[in-house]
C-alpha cells in the first residue's frame, strides 16, 4: 500500500470538466501508463457510458473493450463478487415482500406511466430508507432520520415523539399490544431478512461485501467523476481502495449534487485532502446573464466551493413567467423552433408525470422530439423507420441502417407471406459482400419492397408500426401530418431536471413545481430556524417558503443547462406544490414585481452587493 497523489478538480456547469479528466487520462497514457492500469468510475451508467465513448473515440478502440476500466462503482462491485444477473434484486422480489408483508408497492414500470402526482408508498418508503441507511452508514434504529414524513397514524414513531409510546429508546421501544400500526424498523429487517432468503444483493449490499472483503481493482490509478454525488458508503469503498493507488484524481462540482435523497453528500468532496487543487475557470455554455442568475440563486447555500466561472460570452436572456397554462409553454416552444434555424430546446420538469402533461399537449404539433429519460420517444430506431418511409415515398435510396429500422418495426403485415427476418438477412448479406457498416452502404425502395411489399406511405406510416408506445405512434402521424418533414429530433428533447445532468440547449425552459414527495422530504429536513418568522413548513404547504439547500442544487443545474436563453415558469401543473420563483431567486417571498425580481438577478452580483451598500 502506498501514500498515492490526491487530486481535486472542480468544474463548474460547461467548464469541461469531462474533457480536463480525460486531458488528465491522455497524460498518464503519454507517460506509459498502460490503460488497463486506469479505472475510471462514474456516478452513473449514462455518465460512464459517456466517458467511455469520448476516451474511445480518443484511443481510436470500440467502447466495449473499456467497459472495464470506465464504468460506475456498482458495476465493478458487480464485477469483483463475481455476480450475475440472478444475484441482484430486481422489482419482483421487491413486490413480492411488500405483498407478503401487506404493503402498497409501487413498481418504476407503474411510476413512470403515472400521469398524476402522489405521495411514496408504504412499501417503497420501506425499501428507499433501507437503501438510504445502509448508503449513509447508519443503524436501522436511524430510521427517523431519512427525509420522508410518517404519519403517526400509520406508522410507530420513535417513542419520544410518539404519543402512543410506553417505555424504551428508539433501540428498544415498547408499544401496547392493541397497536397495529407499521414498526419500520421491523419492516426494514424483515425486507433484508427477506433478501438474505431469496439469495440476492441490492446495489448497496454489494458495496459493503466489497469493503468487508478489502476487494480491491486490479489498477495503479483511480479517476472518479461525479465525486459530489456518491455517498457515505461509496465513500467508504474509495477509501478502501485509495491507498492501494500511485495516483487518484476526483472530480465533481458540489453545487450541482442532484441525488441527496439517495445519500450524496457534498461535504464528502468539500471536505477532501488532496495533494492538489484545480478549479475550471471558464464556462464554455453560459452567457453573462445566465450565469448571474444560477450564481444568485445558488449563493444561498453557505457550505461551497466558490468557482468564480467566467461566461462564455456577455447578454443572454432570462426570462420568468408565472401561472402559464400548458398550452403557453407548447406555443413558446413551437415559436422558438420556427423563428430560428438549428437553436435547440430543452424542456425540464421536476417529475416525470409533470412530463406527461406537457408530451400530452405537445405532441399532436407533429415536431419530432426526443426523451432525456428512459421514455421511448423519437429513438434511434424510430427515427431510422422515418427517414425509411421518407425516402421510400420519394424514391431515393435509404441506408441499410434505415432499411433494417424500418424492418426492426414495420407490422408482421407489411411482409406479405414473407417474414421479417429475410429482409434481416439480406441486409446482413449486403453488409457482408460490402464488408461495410450498415450505415456505410446505400439500397434502394425497390430492395425493401421486395421483401416488404406492402410498405406503407407517410399517411399510414403510424399505423403501420409495432413495438411501440401510444406517444411514438401519435407523435410519427402527427409529423406526417404537419409542416416538420426533415427535422432533427434533437432540436427538442424533454425530461427531468435530473436526466439533464451533463447536457445543453440553446433554449432552456425550467418548470418549477414540485411533487409532494419532494416537499415532504423538504418539511421533514427544514430547521423551524431556517423560515421566516411566523411560517411553518408541512408536508402539504403549498407554495413553499424557502428551497432547502438540495432542492436548490437540482434547480441550479436545470437552469445551467441554458446556453443563450433561459425561461423559468411559475405554477405550470395543475395541483403540484409550487415553488415561487422569488424563492428560487431569493430564498424568500416578496413584493417584488417578478421584472424588477429578474433585471436585479441578472445583474453581476457584484454590482448589486454594490448598490445595497
Amino acid at each position: 500500500m502506498s501514500d498515492p497523489h490526491v487530486t481535486r478538480l472542480f468544474g463548474g456547469p460547461g467548464s469541461g470538466k469531462t474533457t480536463a479528466l480525460l486531458d488528465r487520462v491522455d497524460e498518464m497514457l503519454d507517460d506509459g501508463v498502460a490503460v488497463r492500469d486506469i479505472l475510471v468510475v462514474s456516478y452513473t451508467r449514462a455518465a460512464a457510458a459517456e466517458i467511455r465513448e469520448r476516451l474511445a473515440e480518443r484511443l481510436d478502440r470500440s467502447p466495449k473493450s473499456l467497459k472495464g476500466n470506465v464504468c460506475t462503482m456498482h458495476a465493478k462491485a458487480y464485477e469483483l463478487l463475481d455476480l450475475s444477473r440472478g444475484d441482484v434484486v430486481g422489482e419482483e422480489h421487491k413486490k413480492e415482500f411488500c405483498e407478503s408483508y401487506g404493503l402498497d408497492f409501487e413498481g418504476e414500470y407503474d411510476s413512470n406511466r403515472r400521469r398524476s402526482a402522489t405521495s411514496t408508498t408504504m412499501g417503497n418508503k420501506v425499501i428507499a430508507t433501507s437503501q438510504w441507511l445502509q448508503r449513509t452508514r447508519r443503524d436501522v434504529a436511524d430510521w427517523y432520520d431519512v427525509p420522508f414524513q410518517w404519519d403517526v397514524e400509520e406508522v410507530r414513531l420513535p417513542p419520544d415523539i410518539d404519543p402512543n409510546a410506553q417505555t424504551g429508546n428508539k433501540y428498544t421501544p415498547t408499544w401496547s399490544s392493541d397497536d397495529d400500526r407499521l414498526d419500520v424498523p421491523e419492516a426494514i429487517r424483515a425486507w433484508r431478512a427477506h433478501k438474505g432468503e431469496e439469495g440476492v444483493v441490492g446495489f448497496a449490499d454489494m458495496l459493503e461485501r466489497v469493503k468487508q472483503r478489502s476487494l480491491v481493482p486490479n489498477v495503479d490509478h483511480l479517476v472518479i467523476d461525479e465525486f459530489q454525488d456518491i455517498t457515505t458508503l461509496q465513500h467508504e469503498v474509495y477509501e478502501e481502495w485509495k491507498p492501494h493507488m500511485e495516483s487518484v484524481l476526483i472530480a465533481g462540482d458540489d453545487d450541482q449534487v442532484v441525488y441527496a435523497w439517495q445519500g450524496a453528500d457534498p461535504a464528502l468532496l468539500l471536505e477532501a485532502d488532496p495533494d492538489e487543487d484545480v478549479v475550471l475557470p471558464n464556462s464554455y455554455r453560459l452567457p453573462s446573464n445566465v450565469l448571474n442568475v444560477v450564481n444568485r440563486q445558488i449563493r444561498h447555500i453557505t457550505e461551497r466551493q466558490e468557482k468564480d466561472l467566467k461566461p462564455r460570452k456577455e447578454g443572454g436572456s432570462v426570462e420568468a413567467v408565472r401561472s402559464p397554462s400548458m398550452l403557453d409553454l407548447v406555443r413558446n416552444v413551437r415559436d422558438t423552433i420556427e423563428t430560428t434555424d438549428e437553436d435547440t430546446v430543452m424542456v425540464l420538469f421536476r417529475a416525470r408525470y409533470q412530463l406527461f402533461q406537457f408530451m400530452e399537449e405537445f405532441t399532436s404539433l407533429g415536431i419530432p422530439y426526443t426523451s432525456l429519460t428512459d421514455m421511448r420517444m423519437w429513438t434511434d430506431r424510430l427515427e431510422g423507420y422515418v427517414r425509411a418511409i421518407e425516402k421510400t415515398e420519394a424514391d431515393e435510396h435509404m441506408t441499410g441502417l434505415e432499411a433494417r429500422r424500418l424492418a426492426e418495426m414495420l407490422a408482421d403485415s407489411a411482409f406479405g407471406t414473407g417474414e421479417r427476418d429475410d429482409l434481416f438477412d439480406a441486409l446482413d448479406d449486403l453488409k457482408e459482400r460490402n464488408d461495410a457498416r450498415l450505415e456505410d452502404f446505400e439500397v434502394a425502395p425497390d430492395f425493401v419492397q421486395e421483401y416488404a411489399p406492402f410498405t406503407p406511405g407517410p399517411a399510414s406510416a403510424a399505423d403501420m408500426l409495432t413495438r411501440t408506445s401510444n406517444f411514438q405512434e401519435r407523435s410519427v402521424k402527427a409529423y406526417f401530418d404537419g409542416p416538420y418533414a426533415g427535422m432533427d429530433a434533437d432540436r427538442v428533447r424533454v425530461g427531468t431536471i435530473h436526466s439533464a445532468k451533463g447536457r445543453e440547449a440553446d433554449h432552456v425552459f425550467v418548470c418549477t413545481d414540485l411533487t409532494e414527495k419532494v416537499v415532504e422530504q423538504m418539511a421533514a429536513s427544514v430547521e423551524e430556524g431556517d423560515l421566516p418568522e411566523g411560517v411553518t413548513f408541512e408536508k402539504g404547504t403549498d407554495p413553499v417558503p424557502v428551497l432547502t439547500d438540495n432542492e436548490r442544487r437540482v434547480f441550479y443545474v436545470g437552469m445551467s443547462r441554458a446556453r443563450e436563453r433561459l425561461v423559468v415558469l411559475e405554477n405550470l401543473i395543475d395541483g403540484a406544490p409550487t415553488l415561487p420563483i422569488d424563492v428560487l431567486i431569493n430564498n424568500a417571498p416578496s413584493e417584488t414585481t417578478l421584472d424588477e425580481l429578474m433585471e436585479e438577478a441578472q445583474r453581476p452580483q457584484e454590482a448589486v452587493e454594490g448598490a445595497a451598500d
